[in-house]
């Protein structure tokens, strides 16, 4: 298995990892008042698109050709 593989795998991980906090966040947050979900979402927005920019940023560093 070489380091792109190892990489693809690692994404597969990190996505089911986010998804999986996700899901508990909506369920933690479905009785929420409408202003802490509008709050809290796009954070958890910023925070899942800066997971992913760091890891793509890592692998292109990493992963030559």
């Amino acid at each position: 298995m070489d380091l792109e593989e190892k990489y693809a795998i690692a994404l597969g991980i990190l996505s089911i990892v986010l998804w999986a906090g996700g899901w508990v966040l909506g369920k933690r947050l479905a009785g929420a008042p409408p202003r802490v979900i509008r709050t809290v979402l796009p954070v958890v927005a910023m925070f899942t698109f800066a997971c992913f920019a760091v890891f793509v940023a890592i692998a292109r560093h990493n992963v030559k050709g």
